[in-house]
Formats: structure tokens, sequence, C-alpha cells
């Protein structure tokens, strides 16, 4: 590679010679032809030497310089054409081409403290080159100096604003070092500069998943003026509003949309959850009809009409959506898990155990079912068996703490539950809240075990405590008004109770309770 260009380059020297004019250049002159023949001949121990007897003559040659680098590079002995590059460039330091090429071979050796700071004082004679900058980038890269190499892309993209890799780059590499936040500053100051969409994309995906929802929103209005009100972007919104639960939004910006034909699983879907959430049950039912119509091979359509069926209070019709999904969707646990537990809270007991069943046999590890099955044994007070599910549950998933609190509780509700069954269940309890200790039901399932055992103290820390995560739960208030009773906080039982009444007025047990206290 490096014979290639010596007769062109004996052409340009010789001419530089003849017109420079002294006796020593022109002796250095002599010396540097026979290096190059001693070169076009391969002999590269006596071109070296021809060469160096050259440079000893006229020492600020570049040009004897570079053969001396390609001479070295073309041996391998990189260690010494830099030096010859490191005299060449103290001649010119503003020599963009002999800066690069000093560049590569450092990083070739691996001395990347010297490649980084060569490079930065190319980028003072150079500031903006893109061919420095990408250089300092790849060895920052290879480095892995992360935050350096954010702000060097920083500065590409500064240098040319039209390079969208380069804000690609700058996200990806943010996000898998984990400098999400520098990223985000290093966009917001290029969103003064440039009218990009992609940085206006990439600066709502970092709020989105940063759970900046409201930032992220703002962001997608500046955006919709840019790109126009698209559909997608639409749906984009709604799904920000989602997230911070703003469903009047989300049908505000969507119904319109779904009116027009866009029936897309994801309008669908969001339309559904927000008129659920605002109790527009109407509306639910005729978007899950218009669900299940045009999706009919998939099974959400059937789901999301049977569970507005429910809302309803149609329990019927619910039934009659689940029966015709089941035989369609064979393999989908929901239908026959939602029909036993339709039965089960119907008191169709014997409808109930079979579909419970038949969600087993498509799912045996289906937490839910057994729960939902042992406990439906124990209100039909077929002890032995939800005794037996319940063990067995417990014993197979020493993580099950819903079934451990539930059996806790159901032990201390028999009324033929000895000291030995409320010991074990407060062990149940203890455990199932060391795994969840925010769980309001377990706290509460703890408060009342001691209730029954008559520690009304413990009772009362347990119960308020529940009240902390739950602070509006009816059976929580209630056990607490119970547990007033029990020491004697006459006062304070009565305020709760009358809470309870507030809200349900027609609870007749809360009111017998309220009476005993007056009487």
């Amino acid at each position: 590679m490096v014979l290639k260009f010596r007769k062109a380059l004996l052409i340009i020297f010789s001419i530089s010679l003849f017109f420079g004019g002294t006796s020593k250049k022109s002796e250095a002159y002599e010396y540097f032809m026979k290096g190059e023949y001693e070169l076009l001949q391969n002999d590269f121990k006596m071109a070296e030497k021809y060469y160096k007897k050259a440079l000893f003559l006229s020492p600020d040659s570049p040009t004897i310089l570079n053969s001396l680098v390609d001479l070295k590079t073309y041996q391998g002995k990189y260690s010494e054409a830099i030096n010859y590059l490191e005299i060449n460039l103290k001649l010119d330091p503003k020599n963009k081409e002999i800066g690069l090429n000093l560049y590569e071979l450092y990083s070739q050796e691996g001395i990347n403290t010297k490649a980084e700071l060569l490079l930065d004082s190319l980028l003072i004679y150079f500031p903006g080159d893109m061919d420095i900058l990408f250089a300092r980038a790849n060895t920052q890269f290879s480095a892995q100096n992360w935050i350096d190499l954010l702000k060097t892309y920083q500065d590409i993209y500064k240098a040319d604003p039209h390079q969208n890799e380069i804000l690609l780059k700058i996200y990806e590499i943010g996000v898998a070092t984990g400098n999400i936040e520098l990223v985000w500053e290093i966009l917001i100051e290029l969103k003064s500069i440039s009218q990009s969409q992609l940085i206006l994309e990439l600066l709502i995906e970092i709020a989105d998943s940063s759970g900046e929802y409201s930032e992220a929103i703002s962001l997608m209005y500046e955006l919709m003026e840019t790109t126009g009100r698209t559909d997608n972007q639409l749906i984009n919104l709604s799904q920000l509003h989602l997230r911070i639960e703003k469903f009047d939004e989300v049908v505000d910006i969507l119904s319109p949309i779904y009116e027009k034909g866009n029936h897309s699983l994801d309008v669908l879907r969001m339309l559904l959850i927000a008129y659920s959430s605002l109790g527009q049950i109407e509306n639910e039912i005729n978007v899950s009809k218009t669900l299940m119509n045009e999706y009919p091979d998939i099974p959400v359509g059937y789901e999301a009409l049977s569970f507005a069926y429910l809302q309803a209070g149609s329990n019927e019709k619910a039934v009659e959506i689940l029966l015709q999904a089941l035989p369609k969707f064979p393999d989908e646990v929901t239908f026959p898990f939602s029909l036993a537990t339709i039965f089960y809270n119907s008191g169709d007991y014997l409808k109930a155990e079979n579909y419970f069943h038949r969600a087993l046999t498509i799912q045996p590890d289906l937490v839910a079912a057994k729960h939902s099955l042992a406990l439906m044994y124990e209100d039909m007070d077929d002890t032995s068996r939800s005794d037996s599910l319940f063990l067995h549950m417990i014993n197979q998933n020493e993580n099950d703490a819903g079934g451990r609190n539930d059996y806790a509780y159901i032990l201390s509700e028999r009324k033929n539950s000895s000291k030995e069954d409320f010991n074990y269940a407060l062990q149940l309890a203890e455990r199932a809240v060391a795994m969840e200790p925010e769980n309001a039901a377990f706290l509460d399932t703890i408060g009342w075990i001691y209730y029954k055992l008559e520690t009304y103290q413990k009772a009362e820390e347990f119960i308020e405590k529940s009240l902390n995560y739950n602070e509006d739960n009816p059976v929580i208030l209630e056990h607490l008004g119970d547990i007033y009773v029990k020491m004697n906080k006459t006062i304070e039982a009565i305020n709760i109770y009358e809470k309870l009444l507030e809200k349900d007025s027609d609870n007749q047990l809360i009111r017998n309770k309220l009476d005993k206290i007056n009487d």
C-alpha cells in the first residue's frame, strides 16, 4: 500500500527542493531519493538509513517525516511511526490529517489518554468537525466513558442537526447505562435548537417511563402541534391520560375516533377502562359488543362483555356470554373461573364446584381458584375438604401468603376452634404479614385473631395499622368498633358504628350493635 504513491511524492518533493535552493536541502534531496529507491526495492533497512540522513539535514521536512511514518507503519513498528508523527504534528499542529493519523495509531496501540487529549486539541482548531467528533466518540465508547460519550454525541448533533441516528444513540446508550437524567438534559437543550419530531418523541418516552405523566402529556401536545393530530398520536395521548386516571379526558379524545370507525384494540380497550371507571355501563356494554363482534377470534371481547353485564347486575346475560365463549376458547381459564365465581356468589355450589375444577384442569396452579374452592367448602360446612385443600396449598407453596391468611381467618371464625387452632391460625397470619407487611387484610386477620384470644391491646394495634392502608374498609372498621366495645372505649365505638351507618344505613347488624351500646 505504501509503495503505490511513491512516484507522485517524488515529483512533488523534487520540485519543492529545486525551487527551495540550499545545498543542505539538495543533499537532503539526494538522500531522500536514495531512500525512495531502496524502498521500491523493498530494502527497508537501507531506505530507513537514507531517510534518517535526509531528516538530519532537513529536520522540518513533513515529506521526509511522512515517509518514515509510512515505512514504520508498513513494517508494523507503530511506536516508531508514532514518534515521527508526533514530530510532524509539532511542526504543523493545525494539520488535521496528521492529527487523525496519529490518533488512529494511538488508538491502535491502546494509548487512549493521549488519543483523547489529541482530539481535544484538534477540536480547538476545528470546532464542530465531524471526523474529529466521531473519532472522539469511538474512543469514549471503547473506554466506556458513557457520560463523556453522551456529551460528544450532543456536540455532533449540534454540528449537524439532521443526524437523527445520533439522537437514537444518545437515548439508547443513556437508558442502557442508567444515565437517563443526563439524556433528558441533553435532549431538552437540543430541543431548543432543533424542531426535531424525534427529540419530542424521545422526551415523551423518558417522561412516560419515569412516571412523569403530566410532563409527557404536555410534550405530546407540543408534538401534535408539529405533526398534526393523527389517530396514533391521540391514542398515545389517551394512554398517558389513562395512567393518571383522567378517564373523562380519555373518553373525550377517543370517542370521536371510535365514532368515525377506528375500532383498533387499543381504542376499544382504553374506552372500556374509561367507561367502566366512570360507571358508564351502557357505553361499556356497547363498546364490548363492538370488540366481541369485530374480534371474534380473541377472548378479550367475550371477557369484556361478560364483565360489563356483571357490572350492570345482569348475571344471566354474563353467564350466557361466558357459556358462548367456553367451547370457542377451551384453553382459556378466564371463562370457567368467571362462571364458577358467579355461581359461587349466587349460592349454586354444585355448578361452581364443576367450573372451579374445569379451571384447574386448564391451569392446575391457579391459586385464585383453589382459594375460592376452599372458601366455598367452608361456606358449605364441609370443613374436612376445606382443611384438606388449604393445607395442601400451604404445604405445596411456601410463598402462598393469601392461602395462609384465608385459612387463618377461617380458623378464627369457626365456632368449634380450639386454642391450638387459634395458635396455629396466629402462626399462619404472622407468616402472611411477614411476606406482605402492608397488606391491610392480612393485618386485620392478625388483629381479629387477637380479638378472639381476648388480647385486645394487640388486636387494636393491628387493626389500626390495617386501617392505615385501607381506611374506609367496612369490615376492618367494624372489627375496630367491636374491639373498642371490649376495651370500654364506648365513644370511640359509637363513632365507628355511626360512620358505618352513614355509608350503609340498612346495615341492621351495625344498628343492633349501636343500639346495644346505647341501652
